[in-house]
């Protein structure tokens, strides 16, 4: 039992994202290996299935992205500090990258990896479907480039000295 209290949090990490994987590799497969046949413009999709892929795809953005962001801002504030203590060193210290992905979690390293990699899947399977896809992967596919984007200003804008 004091095995199951340690590891609480990855299992339920674990849990999450398994389902996250599940769920989208399920709509990937459907919407993959669907024809269109003439009758219908996209594979059709259960209401269940495309409910929890949206959930589940919107809670992982959210989660890394916030968690992502906490971290760069929890870093920020202790360069700041170390700025104010040794003031004549103001040009030695300036934003380091690296600190960030130092202090980011496994859990959450693993939520980005896994967020990536399944979202540039549902991108490609887009991009390569075109029409014969359906709203969610159109959905998804736009969502994952919009937190591409943040993540690159980001990662763009620590190579600016702070000052």
């Amino acid at each position: 039992m004091d095995f199951l209290r340690q590891q609480l949090f990855n299992i339920i990490a674990f849990v999450f994202l398994g389902l996250f994987v599940a769920v989208w590799g399920s709509v990937l497969l459907r919407v993959g290996f669907w024809v269109p046949d003439g009758r219908t413009v996209a594979p059709p999709l259960n209401g269940a299935l495309v409910t929890a892929a949206g959930v589940l795809a919107t809670s992982l953005s959210s989660l890394t992205a916030s968690a992502l962001g906490f971290t760069i801002a929890e870093v920020r504030r202790d360069e700041q500090v170390q700025r104010d203590l040794a003031p004549g060193d103001a040009d030695a210290v300036s934003f380091n990258p690296a600190e960030v992905t130092a202090r980011l979690s496994g859990r959450i390293v693993a939520a980005v990896v896994v967020y990536l990699a399944v979202g540039l899947l549902v991108l490609l399977l887009w991009l390569v479907k075109g029409t014969a896809s359906t709203d969610l992967i159109g959905a998804f596919a736009l969502s994952l480039l919009g937190w591409l984007i943040g993540a690159a200003g980001v990662v763009f804008q620590t190579e600016k000295p702070v000052s």
